[in-house]
């Protein structure tokens, strides 16, 4: 739903409750002027009708009261009675009812008749009607004629027909409910308006602007003709608009480059594998050769010397070479469900050499058996580089702890590989992965540019936590075996 619809729908709620309320006020003003109006109609009549009996009374002319009675009849008055305390009728307008009874229901109770008069609404038959009962004491001007037996000598009963009440009273109801309709109308559709014009329009703009071919106008339109939120936040939206444009073009220049680098990457990577290839078999053959000659020269031999310095060094050649082989070709994975806990036992079984020659300890923590899909033996390289990695920076003295843990809130495996060594840098943490990064002088630069592609191929995540002084933590994460 538009927001325009929703302030609108909004608004005519809070109207509807708000106008309701004070047209309802407005009634029960009504009525209460009504009734208070008809009251003292009805009290007044009363009271005159009272005056008269006892002036009649008073003159002796008791028998003029019925003639009395008939002359105060008018459209409005249905019917004027007087009636003894047990409800027979001495005195009625309405022709026939003298001598006969009235309805029980006409007769006020024993409470209203002590309290002396009393005004109720009443239904007949056929009509609504408003009533006063006023009582009739015994006083001393009625006691020279009826004797002072009796408290009471008779109850008056005056009834107005409430059809002239009721119209005015339908009328006022209908007034107030047709100006309170009005009015919601009024104000609801002057909000509608407004919502449209203050909100819808400049929104639509701003939402029409974010096509290209549009934008320019659009917002320099509204811009133009607004100096409120709208245009400010127009405002907004082109400078955000041009920013967005620029980094949109960056991102274009980067990704170009990215392409660029990526295809001289793949062609650095197909030569790479092509003089790797020429390079590997001469060495093979050089190594081979030189062993055979080595083998002739006397143990005390400077050639003998030499010759074992020439095959380290060809050593080292062709290790750089099978990383370089490694890292352009990887080798097709092999995944199998394996235990972790076999993988890093291994790793730490052919470290123990290399770690007993440089005098450093090394340390296995695991949780519970953990199963991953992996290559078993890609992902023991991986390790093993990192380890040879961290050996690098140890001194005498140093420990390495290899551990795995069971994550299962993020359904992996951890594996953390942390040192003892002197830690390293932030640029040297930014660049560990990149291939050729080395700490030392020694080693071909690519052993943890092979761990990362290795781990991302496993769909796995590796990181580093590094701080100069604190050592090193290589942290992996490896999806379990479902």
């Amino acid at each position: 739903m538009d927001l325009h619809k929703k302030i609108t729908l909004l608004f005519a709620a809070i109207a509807v409750v708000v106008v309701g309320f004070f047209s309802w006020e407005d009634i029960q003003f009504h009525k209460l002027r009504i009734n208070a109006s008809r009251t003292g109609r009805v009290e007044l009549l009363t009271e005159i009708i009272g005056n008269g009996l006892r002036s009649l009374m008073i003159e002796g002319r008791g028998r003029d009261f019925q003639k009395f009675l008939e002359n105060l009849i008018a459209e409005d008055i249905s019917a004027i009675r007087l009636f003894t305390q047990e409800g027979k009728i001495l005195n009625s307008t309405v022709p026939g009812e003298i001598g006969r009874r009235v309805p029980d229901k006409s007769i006020p109770s024993e409470n209203l008749l002590l309290k002396g008069f009393s005004l109720f609404n009443r239904d007949d038959a056929d009509k609504r009607v408003f009533s006063k009962v006023v009582l009739i004491k015994n006083d001393r001007i009625c006691q020279r004629c009826h004797g002072g037996t009796e408290h009471i000598r008779g109850v008056l009963d005056v009834e107005f027909a409430t059809s002239d009440s009721d119209a005015k009273m339908s009328d006022a109801i209908g007034s107030v409910a047709r100006s309170g309709l009005i009015m919601l109308f009024v104000l609801v559709g002057s909000v509608w308006l407004l919502a449209r014009y203050l909100l819808k329009s400049p929104l639509d703009l701003l939402a029409a602007s974010t096509r290209r071919d549009a934008e320019g106008a659009l917002l320099e339109k509204i811009i133009a003709g607004r100096q409120d939120e709208i245009g400010r936040l127009a405002i907004q939206f082109r400078e955000l608009r041009a920013d967005i444009d620029r980094k949109m073009e960056e991102i274009a220049n980067c990704r170009a480059d990215r392409d660029s680098r990526m295809e001289k990457m793949a062609s650095i990577g197909e030569l790479a594998a092509a003089v790797a290839h020429e390079i590997k078999n001469p060495l093979a053959g050089i190594s081979g050769a030189l062993q055979v000659l080595a083998e002739d020269f006397p143990d005390d031999s400077p050639r003998k010397e030499i010759s074992q310095e020439i095959l380290q060094e060809i050593e080292r050649l062709d290790k750089a070479v099978k990383d370089l082989l490694f890292f352009a070709v990887p080798p097709e994975l092999h995944q199998i469900p394996v235990d972790m806990h076999a993988v890093i036992d291994k790793v730490s079984r052919l470290l123990r050499p290399l770690a007993a020659t440089l005098e450093v300890t090394t340390t296995v923590t695991a949780d519970a058996a953990v199963s991953a899909l992996i290559d078993p033996e890609q992902m023991e390289i991986a390790l093993m580089n990192i380890a040879h990695f961290s050996f690098q920076s140890l001194q005498k003295g140093g420990h390495l702890t290899i551990g795995a843990y069971d994550r299962q809130d993020t359904g992996s495996i951890e594996i953390i590989m942390a040192d003892t060594g002197p830690g390293l840098s932030e640029e040297k943490v930014a660049e560990i992965f990149r291939p050729f990064f080395s700490t030392k002088h020694s080693g071909s630069g690519l052993s943890l540019a092979i761990t990362s592609n290795i781990i991302n191929r496993h769909n796995g995540t590796i990181s580093v936590e590094s701080r100069p002084g604190t050592g090193t933590a290589f942290h992996i994460l490896i999806p379990k075996t479902r």
